[in-house]
């Protein structure tokens, strides 16, 4: 019963690994206005081999949406007094998966963009990584 219980914990770290490898040298957009959060985010996402490209406020969020190597975001609902609405419309114009960081209700989101995922805050580095590496897999 023991060596089954560690052959699942083994396997299912694994997959995170294999998951998380994804993102190696891969440009992942982070909005987040949190400072705190946005570096965990950031630290999580080097410790896999990704580029970090954070904005903290609307107006750096559209811009950086249009580098030619992002491969996927993160983007909070809200920053500041906005909603992200506009860089979620660009991403997807752009054909960049993202997923939804909030701590807000996303249903007004999912809305628009049913097949986002959302990872709700407070949720681990590792949580959003894994949700991020299952949309470029």
């Amino acid at each position: 019963m023991a060596a089954q219980w560690a052959s699942r914990r083994l396997a299912s770290a694994w997959g995170s690994v294999m998951k998380s490898s994804a993102l190696s040298g891969r440009a992942i957009l982070v909005v987040e206005e949190q400072p705190l959060v946005a570096l965990q985010l950031e630290e999580q996402f080097h410790r896999v081999g990704a580029r970090v490209l954070g904005a903290g406020k609307l107006n750096e969020a559209l811009h950086l949406a249009e580098h030619p190597a992002l491969a996927a975001a993160v983007v909070n609902v809200r920053v500041g007094s906005d909603t992200t609405k506009r860089v979620c419309s660009r991403l997807e114009q752009l054909g960049v998966p993202f997923i939804i960081h909030t701590r807000y209700d996303a249903a007004e989101v999912l809305q628009t963009w049913p097949d986002a995922p959302v990872v709700r805050k407070p949720a681990s580095g590792k949580a959003v990584v894994n949700a991020v590496a299952g949309l470029i897999d």
